[in-house]
């Protein structure tokens, strides 16, 4: 008969006490449906199916194929926490569960996975037709969620395993933390995540929610392995105002605590549209944290400069050309416009390049304006 494909444990676990089962139990694990209410007794029907199969006319199984049956849950019964003196779960072991008893728990340490990356699983896992390595599973201890399990690792694979039609996932159960703490699960969560690292957003967002739960700063430090000043960065983030959020949302892999803050000291000056513009084009062209610095600054003196420009242009409310010569060419102008220094006044400017034989009787009718102006 063919061997099953025992699953590799990959990651140190800090939380609870995670034994693999013995590989003499994970072998034994019958071959059927996985569907909900399996009695005892088709259990034993499709475990004698199975052994009766002639092992020549069958090909090798994977751990995990479609449509191919997968092992039966084994769902323990909601049990209380651990007593201090327990050092090991009771629920340690390697089972095969149905997609439809996993749950999302709101704190997972990741709340953004690419659709790019969902794929990239999914057609590993169609190309091997195996799972390499369990997910991490905390049962539910409320009343409406006996039966289910929540995913403290391997969320990833769960929606790889969805979009690739699979029906169940070899899991490993940790029933010493309670999904009901949020601080006590996101924790875990994070102590399991060995593979992408969660995002500053995701930090972020998490330690807000349980601030607001009434969770002391220190439990969220603790819990986050952030000092306070990191932590504060990263809640800095969640100040932004939402079109720049957005960005920060879709590309929050680019995005991080420090280039928020750049993003944020170019606000007062710039305005919420046009920094979060510069947040896209930051994605768009990789810049670095010194390049969206120095982009920002730019923008902010170009920004100053139009301003003081237009403040010292007037509007002009009169112009008479000044023409000289047979042939009237223009040779200046004579402008009156509002005062750019106070209201209610009004500036004149006077420009002409005149021939020597008229400048002296020019220059002398314009003194004598000058001296009238004096009076």
């Amino acid at each position: 008969m063919n061997k099953r494909v025992v699953p590799k444990v990959s990651g140190l676990v800090k939380v609870g006490s995670l034994t693999a089962a013995p590989e003499e139990e994970v072998q034994s694990l019958p071959d059927i449906p996985a569907e909900s209410g399996i009695s005892t007794a088709s259990k034993a029907q499709a475990a004698d199916a199975s052994k009766s199969t002639d092992p020549a006319t069958q090909e090798p199984k994977p751990a995990l194929v479609v449509p191919t049956p997968v092992a039966a849950p084994r769902t323990p019964a909601p049990s209380p926490a651990p007593s201090a003196e327990s050092s090991e779960s009771s629920a340690d072991r390697w089972l095969m569960l149905p997609l439809a008893k996993l749950r999302i728990h709101p704190f997972n340490s990741r709340s953004v996975r690419t659709q790019e990356r969902i794929e990239e699983v999914c057609k590993m896992l169609e190309d091997e037709r195996i799972q390499r390595d369990p997910i991490t599973v905390v049962p539910g201890r409320k009343p409406e969620d006996q039966g289910y399990y929540y995913i403290l690792s391997g969320q990833t694979r769960y929606h790889a395993a969805n979009l690739a039609g699979w029906k169940a996932l070899k899991s490993q159960i940790n029933d010493l933390i309670d999904p009901d703490d949020h601080l006590a699960f996101w924790k875990a969560s994070l102590e399991h995540n060995t593979s992408v690292k969660e995002t500053d957003w995701d930090v972020a967002l998490k330690a807000k929610q349980l601030l607001d739960e009434k969770r002391s700063p220190q439990e969220v430090q603790q819990a986050s392995r952030r000092d306070a000043r990191t932590l504060r960065r990263l809640l800095a983030i969640l100040d932004l105002p939402e079109p720049v959020l957005a960005v920060v949302r879709e590309h929050s892999t680019k995005l991080t605590a420090v280039f928020c803050e750049a993003l944020n000291s170019g606000i007062e000056e710039l305005g919420e549209e046009a920094i979060a513009a510069i947040a896209r084009l930051t994605v768009e062209k990789d810049l670095s944290q010194r390049s969206l610095i120095d982009h920002i600054e730019r923008e902010i003196r170009r920004k100053k400069n139009q301003a003081a420009g237009s403040g010292r242009r007037a509007k002009r409310e009169f112009m008479l050309p000044i023409t000289v010569g047979d042939n009237k060419k223009e040779t200046g102008a004579l402008k009156i416009m509002q005062s750019p220094k106070a209201e209610g006044n009004r500036l004149i400017t006077l420009t002409a390049d005149l021939p020597e034989s008229v400048v002296e009787a020019f220059k002398a009718d314009i003194v004598a304006a000058i001296e009238k102006l004096g009076k």
